[in-house]
């Protein structure tokens, strides 16, 4: 019923039906709780964080864009189909220093949809901001994840959050479990015996904290579990150097902060040179 009733908030957002259009549309500060605040992600600089409260569970959304027209539409996983108070929403390709345009929308359970007017926010610089240090140019062999099949993994959120996402080279796509915490893991077959010269597990996060894995474990065809090693992050993707050899690669979670853990990419490397 929430997704249904989300759905006509946007259809009325957008004009799409003659019936979202007779839809009485509230003032979203009816049910807003807090002032709608935007920050910097410092763990990725290539996207924002949105948060609002509302004084009741609603299911919402951010629609927001470089004009007018708006463009981009974002909501919290943490509402996985019902209503939630407290609002946290990635934005991503909001830029600090640049300046946008967005409405917020929503539902409550009673069926009243609420849409805010149309406003700018301008992304702030984090505080204590250092240069990206990702190593996307380091020297490192073949990318072999890329060519790997999953042969595994601890759960998917959904077919959206799929462990694929894992190894398609897009750093716009991740892999999330379902709330797997510390549990979760991913195997990946790289299709024969390879040498390993090194991994890289960037971890996935949500803007209320969870989901962050800080440390993993890496086991090669069931032998010994190797690390923990540090996760990387879109900032810092925390290369590890490793010398092992085998078909199929388990990263294991060692320490997260909990909920839908999972990894924006997991990469295995060939020897350098």
């Amino acid at each position: 019923m929430f997704l249904i009733i989300a759905l006509l908030v946007l259809l009325a957002a957008c004009g799409g039906s003659d019936a979202a259009a007779e839809t009485e549309v509230r003032p979203f500060e009816e049910i807003q709780a807090s002032e709608a605040t935007f920050e910097a992600d410092p763990a990725d600089p290539s996207r924002a964080i949105f948060r609002v409260t509302t004084t009741e569970p609603a299911i919402c959304a951010i629609v927001w864009g470089e004009t007018e027209a708006l463009g981009h539409f974002n909501n919290s996983l943490a509402m996985n189909g019902t209503g939630i108070v407290q609002h946290d929403v990635f934005l991503p390709g909001a830029l600090p220093g640049e300046t946008y345009y967005f409405r917020v929308q929503g539902s409550t359970a009673d069926g009243t949809l609420y849409q805010s007017e149309l406003e700018t926010f301008t992304v702030p610089e984090p505080e204590g901001a250092s240069p990206v240090v990702n190593d996307t140019m380091a020297d490192h062999g073949p990318n072999l994840a890329r060519d790997a099949a999953i042969a595994d993994v601890s759960s998917e959120f959904s077919d959206a959050w799929s462990a694929a996402n894992a190894i398609d080279g897009d750093m716009s796509t991740e892999w999330s479990s379902a709330g797997d915490g510390n549990e979760a893991f991913i195997v990946l077959d790289l299709g024969a015996p390879q040498d390993i010269g090194g991994v890289e597990y960037i971890t996935r996060s949500m803007a209320d904290g969870t989901a962050i894995t800080t440390e993993y474990w890496v086991i090669v065809d069931g032998g010994e579990a190797l690390g923990p090693f540090a996760a990387g992050t879109p900032a810092d993707f925390r290369f590890q150097e490793l010398d092992a050899s085998g078909q199929l690669v388990r990263f294991e979670a060692r320490d997260t902060t909990g909920g839908n853990t999972g990894a924006i990419e997991v990469r295995v490397f060939g020897p350098s040179g």
